[in-house]
């Protein structure tokens, strides 16, 4: 079964954005989070789906959830997938009851090594999502979550939780601010208090604020992950007549 996952899932890559995906209903159809693709939406960046061995298969997008909604993408390949590659197939059975035993996959923090995790749903997390109790990590988003007896995609690695986001999200946001103030007193000149350049010393400080939330939030992990139900997914392949 994990082989069987890991023959179905690529990262993709969409300029500096790294994320994992799959094939899904039919060999062409490559399933993601929405998220992964961001720079296709902000400036036109192309997509990309790769292989574990490290194989390069352009994309176009067909299809992606609204704003805000679900966090799914569906692209097509532009050129033929190499041989030994599996498709997975949407659950028959929609039910997420706790205790059941999932496995997925995905390449976490963008490496490039295919790993695949055994895990449980541990509960619901929305009407249309459901944590799981896996090691998610940044760069397993848009990967599959198959269940582990009949190997059916029943959801996508959508997030994962972990104390202080919030609180991150903020000194980054006050990082920049340090920093942009640093830039506009450096245009102006240095500005030196008992032999030290204030505008350098500060500026330092920030850069090391900013190397520690990359540091903090690559690493942020509770074993806690957030699985979006691939109902939607299969309802708006549905809509271009990819159906199993």
């Amino acid at each position: 079964m994990h082989q069987l996952l890991a023959n179905a899932t690529f990262r993709i890559e969409c300029s500096s954005s790294l994320g994992s995906g799959f094939s899904f209903i039919e060999g062409d159809v490559i399933v993601t989070n929405n998220h992964v693709i961001a720079p296709y939406h902000s400036n036109g960046q192309n997509i990309e789906a790769v292989t574990e061995d490290g194989q390069r298969i352009p994309t176009e997008l067909i299809a992606h959830s609204p704003e805000n909604q679900f966090d799914f993408a569906i692209l097509r390949a532009k050129s033929p997938l190499p041989g030994g590659r599996d498709v997975l197939k949407p659950a028959s059975n929609h039910s997420k009851a706790r205790g059941t035993k999932v496995v997925f996959s995905g390449f976490p923090h963008g490496i490039h090594d295919l790993l695949t995790h055994e895990a449980v749903i541990s509960g619901p997390a929305a009407p249309h999502a459901f944590y799981i109790d896996g090691s998610v990590n940044g760069g397993n988003s848009g990967g599959p979550i198959i269940d582990s007896v009949s190997g059916e995609v029943i959801g996508i690695v959508t997030q994962r939780r972990f104390l202080g986001g919030a609180q991150l999200n903020d000194l980054r946001q006050q990082i920049h601010q340090i920093l942009q103030h640093c830039q506009d007193i450096a245009s102006r000149g240095s500005v030196q208090i008992l032999g030290i350049n204030f505008g350098n010393f500060v500026h330092m400080m920030g850069q090391g604020f900013s190397i520690m939330d990359q540091i903090i939030r690559a690493n942020a992990n509770s074993g806690i992950g957030i699985g979006f139900g691939i109902e939607q997914v299969q309802q708006e392949c549905s809509h271009f007549g990819i159906s199993s």
